[in-house]
């Protein structure tokens, strides 16, 4: 049985290693993760709790897989290859974790480490110095979810109290949004600002990882509220997955500004005047198809079904133009029609679970880069940015205590002191398109 996790290997000269299609061969060149400098760690015996702690025991055995699907090998002469499409003698490596958070990755076969730098990257050292030491970036958007699989719950950030508690059955809402930063340290951020408190290192186990702070505690979901406990190694209630965290949404209807609810009974209604657990809908998108389905906190999904005729009312009638829903005059509960749409069939789509928004394309990061005022879409590292919501349906960004804002050659600035007008489009249940107030997209 085999578990896999993606990651960045990051070398002391703070590069990472970087699988080149030319011939497949091998380097420590990358500046930034890109599709190149992701590798898969596939391992072969995936321990979980009981696991070796840092620096102790032979290490978890894997593979390597870079981008183009090809094994990382090593022979007896350190000579170090990236050219097979299936597994063999040369290509197991045993991972060894250290106090620091820094790994070692030992060919099993020759016993010899990992290491280099540049062009130069070999198998060839007998012992794991810092040229052999590896920092681990985990290869996961920033806005994750945390799941806890001993106690099959999820992680939140409760808005009272300000605590993280591992209670949830799904990630719902803002709360169980968790934002993670990374730097050369592997350290994480909860949830939203540095403080020595939210710094951790990063341990894998297996398919899983733990969190262990700079005094050497992890951190646990033991008892429901999250907390760090002194301890060699960490047990099942300290290991977690990183998981993606889909939009969800809530809609607003544009007559009434009222949300669409799922009550009990599988209905929609389009009556709650404040947002909670019932008016929130993951949205899935189809990548075949490019059509959307919405799920709601039970799991059922929005779907049409067959009522009696009774429960329609005359303008349900056909009179051309297409199906949308609507809000009956009568009840709040949504049905569809065959009449054009109006003010009434108009609903505003409002995402919630991104109390802060980080973007990245394929070029990097969305981040402060050369320009601390200016935003780029290259950065190595991110700037988050939170969300409010105009009556209009627009929305503001802001890092700080400052807008996002056009100057006069369409470049967005973080500088403004009054807010600016953009709108947002799914392009999937991971993606977003936005639009600036000149009416143009931003792109990086």
């Amino acid at each position: 049985m085999t578990y896999s996790l993606e990651f960045g290997l990051v070398n002391a000269a703070n590069r990472y290693l970087t699988a080149e299609p030319f011939r497949f061969q091998v380097a420590a060149t990358g500046k930034q993760l890109k599709p190149r400098q992701l590798w898969v760690l596939q391992f072969v015996s995936p321990q979980g709790a009981g696991a070796a702690g840092p620096g102790e025991g032979a290490g978890q055995k894997l593979h390597l897989i870079s981008a183009l699907k090809r094994y990382l090998a090593a022979d007896a002469n350190g000579k170090v290859t990236c050219d097979q499409d299936k597994p063999g003698p040369q290509t197991f490596f045993l991972l060894h974790q250290y106090p620091d958070g820094k790994v070692s990755l030992q060919n099993e076969q020759s016993k010899r480490y990992l290491g280099g730098a540049e062009e130069n990257v070999t198998c060839f050292a007998q012992a794991a110095t810092e040229t052999e030491k590896w920092t681990l970036h985990l290869a996961v958007h920033p806005n994750v979810a945390m799941y806890n699989p001993n106690r099959k719950r999820y992680v939140r950030c409760d808005d009272k109290t300000g605590v993280l508690r591992c209670d949830r059955d799904m990630p719902w809402g803002a709360e169980s949004v968790i934002t993670i930063y990374y730097d050369f340290r592997v350290q994480i951020l909860f949830p939203d600002h540095v403080t020595p408190q939210t710094l951790y290192s990063l341990e894998v186990h297996g398919g899983l990882v733990a969190l262990r702070d700079e005094e050497g505690k992890y951190l646990t979901g033991r008892e429901g509220s999250m907390r760090t406990v002194k301890m060699d190694k960490p047990g099942r209630e300290e290991l977690f997955s990183m998981e993606s965290s889909p939009a969800q949404v809530s809609m607003r209807s544009s007559s009434t500004n009222k949300f669409i609810c799922c009550r009990p009974g599988a209905d929609l209604y389009a009556n709650a005047m404040a947002v909670g657990n019932t008016e929130i809908f993951q949205v899935l998108f189809d990548d075949t198809t490019k059509k959307v389905c919405f799920r709601s906190h039970s799991g059922a999904y929005m779907s049409l079904v067959s009522v009696p005729a009774t429960h329609y009312e005359e303008q349900h009638k056909r009179k051309g133009g297409k199906i949308v829903l609507f809000e009956s005059q009568v009840r709040p509960m949504l049905k569809v029609s065959l009449v054009p749409s109006g003010k009434s069939e108009d609903f505003l789509l409002v995402l919630v679970n991104r109390p802060l928004l980080v973007l990245h394309s394929d070029a990097g990061y969305v981040g402060l880069c050369s320009d601390m005022r200016k935003l780029e879409g290259n950065c190595v590292s991110y700037v988050a940015s939170s969300l409010s919501l105009t009556e209009e349906g627009y929305y503001n960004f802001q890092v700080g205590y400052k807008y996002w804002a056009l100057d006069n050659d369409g470049q967005i600035l973080v500088n403004s002191d009054r807010p600016s007008n953009f709108t947002i489009q799914f392009a999937s249940s991971s993606c977003l398109i936005i639009k600036a107030p000149n009416n143009k997209f931003f792109c990086g």
